[in-house]
């Protein structure tokens, strides 16, 4: 089986649940069709056509970028952002009194086509979206929530753990996997010559690390360093690590309600999706909601508590440890997601593949609330394959 052959194969359409107005309005909303593009880099090129900053465009959430999606954004800025090249379409849609942000959709339509299905692939595919239609499936954080990830840990837990010194060396090394050759070795021979403030200089040509490496070197100290850390990167850090410690509880709570599960792939390890639910299962999940962790979190339901606090002791991680006065610029948000997500308008059609001889291909339309991921859901499909 395999996704995302071409963008066309995975596609997504944001729904707006702010409404819009055609009377002036201190917002300007556009709408944003893209193919083949990540949705920063998307934005950062259109604000450089129209000759305004990146931070006057406010979007909704990231669409991934080996895709066909359709997102919006809005701007105070008076100049029309209206746009077009091979890849990026930008249109006017509208005015709003306020500007766009995560809580400004209602959630996501998609069409995905999974190719090179086997027939028996296709029988075990079609059962499990029978049960998906019914049971829905578990609603873990996905890869795309974990971008700082690499072996030696998040980067948000050693903030918790106050390991401020690995966590700005972290922060000066990581490079991406796909990052290109000469990137890799330029962070490897960062690392060596970490400490050696002169040496290091040359290889941090990125304006971030240059005011990270000012503050080491002016007696800042790991605290200055980091605060000069982009506050929207920041956040980022934070809620990779509050995201893994949520699916780690999710996951307990549905070996101590089922033992139909299965392993799903993950960048932070494997976790447990399930088949199929009981009537009782499924009615205590669907009312699950389970906070993300904080300082100041609400109670937690049912055992959900005494799980966290498991994970967290066998981390070494304290919950009060979330609270970072040091930090100044992002801080542990929390907030209430449901434990389960039955998909709506799900429907799908099975067919001859036009790409792969002899194999059938399955195409799937779903619509998905906010923050859900479609890609957890293909994951239940696939990896139960």
């Amino acid at each position: 089986m395999k996704i995302k052959v071409n963008p066309e194969d995975f596609q997504v359409e944001e729904v707006l649940s702010t409404p819009l107005t055609r009377t002036n309005a201190p917002h300007r909303v556009y709408r944003l069709k893209k193919r083949n593009w990540n949705t920063v880099d998307a934005m950062a090129e259109i604000a450089s056509a129209k000759g305004i900053s990146l931070k006057e465009l406010h979007w909704c959430g990231r669409k991934d970028r080996y895709a066909l999606t359709t997102q919006h954004f809005s701007t105070s800025s008076p100049t029309d952002m209206s746009f077009k090249s091979n890849n990026l379409s930008v249109k006017f849609e509208g005015f709003s009194n306020s500007e766009l942000g995560p809580s400004s959709i209602s959630g996501n339509r998609f069409k995905v086509v999974l190719r090179d299905l086997t027939p028996g692939e296709m029988t075990t595919a079609l059962k499990r979206l029978n049960s998906l239609k019914e049971s829905g499936f578990a609603n873990y954080f996905d890869d795309q929530r974990f971008g700082d990830v690499e072996s030696s840990g998040f980067i948000g837990e050693m903030l918790v753990k106050r390991r401020f010194k690995a966590a700005v060396k972290r922060i000066f090394t990581s490079c991406h996997p796909e990052a290109p050759g000469e990137t890799r070795k330029r962070k490897s021979a960062l690392s060596d010559r970490w400490g050696r403030w002169s040496d290091v200089a040359p290889l941090c040509p990125e304006p971030q690390l240059k005011a990270m490496l000012e503050a080491l070197m002016s007696g800042g100290g790991p605290i200055g360093s980091l605060r000069k850390v982009p506050r929207e990167e920041m956040g980022q850090y934070f809620s990779s690590y509050q995201s893994f410690i949520w699916n780690l509880v999710l996951m307990e709570v549905l070996k101590s309600r089922t033992d139909r599960l299965f392993e799903i792939s993950c960048r932070t390890g494997a976790l447990l999706q399930y088949d199929e639910l009981t009537p009782e299962d499924l009615t205590f999940l669907s009312g699950l909601q389970i906070p993300t962790p904080a300082a100041d979190m609400p109670p937690m339901p049912g055992d959900t508590g005494t799980i966290l606090s498991r994970i967290l002791f066998e981390r070494g991680v304290r919950l009060s440890k979330f609270r970072l006065p040091e930090i100044t610029q992002a801080y542990f948000a929390t907030f209430l997601r449901p434990a389960i997500v039955i998909p709506e308008e799900l429907h799908w059609e099975e067919g001859p593949d036009n790409l792969f001889p002899e194999r059938q291909m399955l195409t799937l339309e779903f619509f998905l609330p906010r923050g859900s991921f479609a890609t957890m859901l293909i994951k239940s499909i696939i990896d139960a394959v």
